[in-house]
């Protein structure tokens, strides 16, 4: 009887997963977030190479607080500091000192993110844009269609967006990816997918404000995967995060990366897949991604959604991009199976 049960649990299981949790609340305003380091392999320690990334390190963050989990978003500072935002409407901080300890961690609900005429489809937050010149956050909205502009430090929401052309996304299938490039410009991709493809939008400038040209494109994902996340690299290429589930490896991801010359109106544009993180190594829910320039590298930051479900983690990753056609030597050992893509 199990035998013909096993399937079918395992379908409902894999359903939470990609969905959400069940979560027990127990009310804790705690401000810590532990932070344990984590193998890729836990067959092998220390520095892999995984396609065109060097695994560096891995963390898995906890909290005793009720509303952390649930991060869909990255975005980092130039202090170093990281800002992820949850499908909780919480607005989750942190940094790491010299020695890669915790610093400065906070939790806290998004302003406006709460009151008694408000509900969870106005606190599903998906994704996060940082301006560094004026201090300004954009943050999407993917259950009712809107982006938020917030002053610095978050201390306000500063104008609202909820884009005509947005408005025809599916319920709960909206604003995955929130891009703002550095000419300006901003980058909306919805996590709807339709024929294979994500409806997607370029905007001239701030949405929030009026004159702001919007021009639809489409993004062609990796078979089986949907797009949670992007953010624009150093040299002007978009770092795209790709994520899948699927029986019985569950969670697996794709990081590719995406020429800014190659989106056009009505154009279909699809990333070239440099990397991919599956089962043995570590993987989970990858749904937020950030970049780092330092001494001439470019550092990709990745972080997982646990859905506040216990059989899942928040896992934050960091990997070193190191492209073939630029290696003069390999710089570490390829990961079992992951030599080529």
């Amino acid at each position: 009887m199990f035998s013909r049960l096993k399937r079918p649990l395992i379908l409902v299981l894999l359903a939470i997963l990609s969905v959400a949790g069940v979560r027990t609340i127990t009310i804790n305003n705690s401000q810590d977030i532990a932070f344990r380091p984590l193998d890729l392999d836990p067959a092998h320690s220390g520095p892999r190479r995984i396609g065109e990334l060097v695994f560096e390190n891995a963390w898995q963050l906890d909290s005793p607080n009720e509303n952390f989990g649930g991060i869909s978003a990255l975005t980092r500072l130039p202090d170093g500091r990281f800002i992820g935002v949850s499908d909780a409407g919480t607005l989750i901080g942190f940094g790491l000192s010299n020695d890669e300890r915790m610093d400065r961690p906070f939790i806290a609900p998004l302003p406006g993110s709460t009151g008694p005429d408000l509900d969870y489809k106005d606190r599903d937050t998906e994704g996060i844009t940082y301006d560094a010149q004026s201090g300004q956050f954009w943050v999407s909205y993917e259950v009712n269609h809107a982006i938020r502009r917030f002053s610095r430090s978050f201390s306000r929401v500063s104008g609202v967006a909820r884009p005509a052309e947005m408005q025809d996304w599916s319920a709960n299938r909206g604003a995955e990816a929130l891009i703002r490039l550095r000419d300006g410009r901003f980058i909306v991709i919805a996590e709807s997918v339709d024929d294979g493809i994500h409806p997607a939008l370029l905007f001239s400038g701030d949405p929030v404000e009026k004159g702001s040209v919007v021009s639809r494109f489409t993004y062609r994902p990796p078979a089986g995967y949907r797009v949670t996340d992007g953010v624009q690299l150093a040299d002007g290429r978009l770092a795209m995060l790709h994520r899948s589930i699927s029986l019985p490896n569950g969670f697996a991801a794709k990081i590719g990366l995406l020429p800014l010359a190659s989106l056009a109106p009505d154009k279909t544009v699809e990333s070239r897949i440099i990397a991919t993180l599956a089962s043995p190594l570590l993987v989970d829910n990858l749904e937020g991604i950030a970049a780092e320039e330092k001494d001439g590298s470019s550092f990709i930051w990745l972080i997982s959604d646990n859905n506040f479900f216990v059989l899942q983690r928040t896992v934050l990753m960091k990997f070193r991009l190191a492209e073939r056609d630029k290696m003069k030597k390999p710089e570490a050992e390829p990961a079992p199976g992951f030599e080529s893509l």
